[in-house]
């Protein structure tokens, strides 16, 4: 009876151990970041630009964000992200506020329709983090992005998040 009960519980917390070892084995959101925006103030063909992204990751979200990738969507031009890393600032979204350089590295892929971006250190849960580009606008035409966001760890699940769109406008002269 003893050894009945004994190697019961020894199986429950073998079991126990293994489960909460496959569980933690890989990281993800619980609540992922959903409140993802893009802002220009600049929306002319030509001009130049302050193209920021802002992202919230909320206090529930489990897990830090380390990473995003932007996915560029249906548009024969791409997006010029600018030949410069992106500086970054933390709190709310401002028209005019610089942000640190060195904070996150971009990476624009050789076709140029995907936009990744790391952050070093990765954001807190509970903070927004605004990534602020400088280039020039392209030419004129609605511009959309697929959002894939994904928290710091090992074995990171990846999280779909909103899709973002901005219209870039033709330069025309009223004379």
């Amino acid at each position: 009876m003893a050894l009945t009960r004994l190697t019961t519980l020894l199986l429950i917390g073998l079991s126990a151990l293994i489960f909460s070892e496959m569980a933690s084995a890989q990281n993800y959101f619980r609540s992922p970041p959903t409140e993802v925006s893009i802002h220009n103030p600049s929306s002319t063909e030509g001009q130049r630009n302050r193209t920021t992204i802002s992202i919230r990751v909320p206090a529930n979200a489990g897990a830090k964000l380390e990473h995003v990738v932007l996915s560029q969507l249906s548009s024969l031009d791409r997006w010029k992200w600018g030949r410069r890393n992106p500086e970054i600032y933390l709190g709310d979204y401002l028209l005019r506020h610089r942000g640190e350089p060195g904070l996150s590295k971009a990476i624009v892929t050789e076709s140029g329709n995907e936009l990744s971006i790391r952050f070093d250190p990765p954001i807190g849960q509970g903070r927004q983090v605004n990534i602020v580009f400088r280039g020039f606008n392209p030419k004129a035409d609605i511009y959309q992005w697929a959002t894939s966001l994904i928290p710091a760890g090992n074995d990171p699940i990846t999280s779909d998040g909103p899709t973002l769109r901005l219209s870039v406008y033709p330069n025309i002269d009223y004379w």
